[in-house]
């Protein structure tokens, strides 16, 4: 998917902005501003790409917002400001590239809902966080050739990485033993794999199990592929030589940050419990 244009990235600037406001503006629960947002005059405006043009103060969009719904102190549910930023930027990026209204994206990720994908996402590409949030619920609306297409490309992908189960990797580790990401810390060692490229362009990720202390480099056989049908990129479970883990022992050690995603497990045609 291309990047932002200039006129795309200040519309998810200023609609973030607004987000972030909220927090000090908005005598109500954060969920609620959501809501009242994506069913305002103000993101009709965003959808028609007109906001820009518009002299409204942050004031005045607060105004706007008590007069079409009233005044309201309902809700103590607050997010902090970053997060609300980031999901303000998201969900005009959403509305940018998927051809959709405010609305419709609310509809899709609700106020509930957007902060679960703040914790997985925000981290990412904007573009691609919104691409993988869309994937994520099966959205897509190509064409029958373009689906046809992401499919085989998908499915060449995941075969290939069955070439390398039982096979020696090097694992460069960029998350080791302890380290915490968004509130989660790391149980086991994770990194990524030079010599395989993902889907997404970047380095093969995977998990790495059996060594109980954060390192810096591992190199040991390809034990097994988390196959996620949410998102664009599989994982790879690496292990040393002679050891060998059920889909059970697997699936309990990488549950921390599998749980996000829909996914199965597979294993060497030589390993039991299949």
């Amino acid at each position: 998917m291309t990047p932002l244009s200039y006129i795309e990235l200040k519309l998810c600037q200023a609609q973030a902005k607004i987000f972030e406001a909220s927090i000090a503006k908005a005598h109500y629960s954060s969920p609620i501003f959501i809501r009242r947002f994506t069913y305002s005059s103000i993101a009709k405006s965003f959808d028609e790409k007109v906001f820009l043009y518009r002299s409204d103060s942050i004031e005045d969009i607060f105004n706007i917002l008590d007069e079409e719904f009233g005044e309201s102190q309902y809700g103590e549910i607050k997010y902090s400001p970053d997060q609300m930023f980031w999901i303000g930027y998201i969900y005009r990026c959403i509305c940018i590239k998927y051809n959709l209204s405010s609305k419709s994206v609310y509809k899709l990720f609700n106020a509930k809902e957007i902060i679960k994908y703040y914790n997985i996402f925000h981290t990412f590409d904007i573009v691609d966080a919104a691409e993988r949030m869309m994937e994520s619920i099966n959205y897509d609306n190509s064409s029958n050739q373009e689906k046809a297409y992401k499919v085989a490309k998908r499915l060449f992908y995941t075969e290939k990485l069955k070439d390398l189960l039982g096979k020696k990797v090097k694992v460069s580790i960029d998350r080791p033993i302890g380290y915490e990401h968004n509130g989660i810390i790391y149980p086991l060692n994770h990194g990524y794999i030079k010599e395989i490229k993902a889907p997404d362009n970047k380095y093969q990720d995977a998990y790495v199990l059996g060594i109980d202390k954060p390192v810096k480099n591992f190199e040991g056989k390809v034990v097994a592929i988390i196959n996620r049908k949410n998102d664009i990129e599989d994982k790879l479970v690496v292990c040393e030589e002679n050891k060998d883990y059920s889909k059970e022992e697997i699936k309990k050690a990488v549950n921390f940050q599998e749980k996000y995603f829909k996914s199965k497990i597979i294993l060497a045609n030589h390993q039991t419990n299949q």
